[in-house]
């Protein structure tokens, strides 16, 4: 990022990642089995002009998500549409709101677009409490070859989700944080030619539940958290959501709806640039016998 004055900022970032990929930066370079590896790319995937005042942000360009997301259940954090993106605050009833809204093309891959996404959100922070509701409409672009990159039909399929989120967090030594996200897609879908969607028609709801306990703040604290979740076939739009908790789908491209499970993490702040994490997923579909076990170590060191 770079401070160009009057409260314009440049930003970017590259990463490393598959070109088919738009959900996740992590590459295979070594296996234990002797298995083929990924050829290792360093790509660029944002890069945005950005305006902020007190009370208004705007941005163009391919940039990080602008809405509030506890979680990735709904948006991958690795994901970076392209596109405009504005908000206001204005106070409320001792706190604040703050109103988003965006419109995008939708990445297929790292390089491609295909679909739009209008989105709109409100924000209500008031002390300990954070609420937000927003409204999401993915729509698809059934002309567009590179929307057969996305798996089950994704890139043919509208959805429109909406997405409340309730947010609590105590304020102690060790800070206590807990959430709920309800996700419900609004879309009916009876086209004959959408399989996946016919058969799946009214599997539109999600859920997830977490609390986490301590923060990173200081060198030697550390962070303890759990999550639950249970996420329909249709409830979001698995292309853009977390690619995380299994691997079901192909190497590219992950599927991670239609399944619940348990979300387990810790994270210790071994210095003020390092930190490393431990996360361990247990997962199972829900309309079949499918599950997945998962474990993942995370070494994150900031330069400052």
């Amino acid at each position: 990022a770079y401070d160009l004055g009057g409260g314009f900022t440049a930003r970017g970032r590259v990463r490393t990642g598959l070109e088919n990929s738009q959900q996740g930066a992590n590459i295979t370079f070594a296996d234990f089995d002797d298995n083929r590896t990924d050829e290792f790319k360093v790509l660029v995937d944002q890069y945005s002009l950005a305006w902020k005042s007190a009370a208004a942000t705007a941005e163009i360009g391919r940039m990080a998500f602008p809405f509030f997301t506890p979680n990735e259940y709904f948006w991958d954090g690795d994901l970076s549409p392209l596109g405009a993106a504005g908000s206001f605050a204005l106070p409320v009833a001792d706190g604040k709101m703050r109103f988003i809204a965006g419109a995008f093309e939708l990445p297929a891959g790292l390089r491609e677009y295909s679909g739009n996404l209008f989105a709109g959100q409100g924000v209500f922070e008031r002390g300990p409490v954070t609420l937000a509701g927003g409204l999401f409409d993915f729509e698809a672009d059934r002309n567009d070859p590179d929307r057969r990159l996305l798996l089950e039909g994704n890139g043919e399929r509208d959805y429109r989700v909406v997405a409340i989120n309730a947010l609590y967090k105590l304020a102690t030594a060790k800070p206590l944080v807990f959430n709920a996200d309800l996700y419900r897609n609004l879309k009916d879908y009876d086209d004959a030619a959408d399989v996946v969607g016919r058969v799946n028609d009214g599997e539109d709801t999600g859920y997830v539940l977490s609390v986490a306990w301590g923060d990173l703040s200081a060198p030697g604290r550390y962070q303890l958290g759990y999550r639950w979740f249970e996420m329909e076939k249709l409830a979001v739009n698995a292309s853009y959501a977390h690619d995380d908790v299994a691997r079901f789908g192909t190497a590219s491209q992950a599927a991670l709806t239609d399944l619940k499970g348990h979300d387990f993490y810790a994270n210790w702040a071994v210095t003020k640039a390092l930190t490393v994490g431990v996360r361990t997923m247990f997962t199972e579909r829900l309309t079949n016998r499918e599950d997945g076990q998962r474990a993942r170590l995370d070494f994150i060191y900031k330069l400052r």
